[in-house]
């Protein structure tokens, strides 16, 4: 099984039968943790206190990888290494041939686990790209790779309405589907959310849509995006609240004024893509999204302004930038007339 998904890597590990090599990665950063726990587990009995090697991929140093693959384990039945966000690229040309040679020579009860959750070994592309793609194929010739792809906004849900049942609690489709899009599909931030909507509907309870909205953390992502809703839609009140979230969260000046360009560089792209006729999909890969909703989202938006509208908006923010880095204004007085402007433009 040189490739697999999480759902077969996951029956793998029950079975017991491990293999050598591993590589996790993939979008689904919970699924790869969830995985890389269960290898190491099973690899160490439960013990990995005692009989893991774990190595930070980013310090690793490859004699001493060389030397831990050559050890037996006292405590287990494996001896378990463990290589945390490794990244090839920065590997030269002759540690990366020492590290090829080292992962076809391992076997016995060595079990060494590459697992990735602090970059992306695709680069935003299709496929895994330079010295990683080498990495990954070697893996993939002596063990095992998974990639945790990200699950659909559908597939979250009906995922969170069976964790709360697990929980007491009644979570049906539409408020599911809320807090996946509150939570922009990050299955690190859901799993947290859910167990504070459990505890607030207490157990036997229905979660309602409202009960979401009401006790859900507001995200970045998600009220930047709602900001520059609210001004394609001529909302001025929205945009104002969303803006007081925006402080409210302590969010860094910086951030605010990239993310909310970022949304609406995300609005212009769409736009550019229906008018090239584009889908959602190719929009996705070209740009390296992560979520499909992101882009419906945008696709969906961008039709209430034309091109121009946008660019002219876009505009706004890159002259709020010079002007925020060049001058002594209060800065959210600036971000206030620059969300005024926006709405003019929007308004024709």
């Amino acid at each position: 099984m040189p490739t697999c998904d999480p759902k077969q890597l996951a029956a793998q590990i029950r079975k017991g039968g491990l293999q050598n090599l591993y590589y996790i990665y993939g979008a689904d950063l919970v699924q790869v943790r969830q995985l890389t726990a269960a290898l190491v587990k099973k690899a160490t009995g439960g013990n990995a206190d005692m009989a893991l090697t774990k190595f930070d991929g980013q310090k690793l140093e490859l004699k001493e990888l060389e030397d831990a693959s050559r050890q037996f384990s006292m405590f287990a039945a494996y001896n378990c290494i463990q290589v945390h966000d490794l990244n090839a690229d920065s590997l030269r040309e002759d540690q990366m041939k020492q590290l090829l040679e080292l992962l076809s020579e391992i076997g016995g009860a060595t079990v060494l686990i590459f697992d990735i959750t602090g970059f992306d070994p695709k680069d935003g592309k299709k496929t895994p790209q330079g010295k990683n793609k080498k990495l990954i194929d070697c893996v993939a010739k002596y063990g095992t790779v998974c990639e945790a792809v990200q699950r659909t906004p559908a597939v979250l849900a009906k995922e969170l309405s069976g964790l709360a049942e697990k929980r007491g609690c009644i979570l049906p489709p539409d408020s599911a589907e809320e807090l996946v899009r509150l939570c922009m599909g990050n299955t690190l931030i859901l799993r947290s959310e859910l167990e504070k909507l459990c505890a607030y509907a207490d157990k036997g309870n229905t979660i309602t849509v409202a009960m979401v909205r009401e006790v859900t953390s507001p995200q970045l992502e998600t009220t930047v995006f709602n900001l520059a809703r609210a001004v394609v839609s001529q909302r001025p009140k929205t945009a104002m609240e969303e803006l007081d979230k925006l402080y409210a969260m302590r969010t860094n000046r910086t951030f605010i004024v990239h993310a909310i360009a970022s949304s609406f560089l995300d609005l212009y792209r769409a736009s550019a893509a229906l008018r090239a006729g584009k889908q959602p999909g190719d929009m996705k890969q070209d740009f390296g999204y992560r979520f499909d909703f992101m882009v419906q989202n945008a696709f969906r938006d961008c039709r209430r302004l034309p091109p121009e509208r946008l660019r002219a908006c876009i505009r706004v923010l890159r002259d709020l930038e010079v002007e925020l880095n060049s001058t002594s204004a209060e800065e959210r007085t600036l971000l206030e007339a620059a969300i005024v402007k926006m709405l003019a433009i929007a308004g024709g």
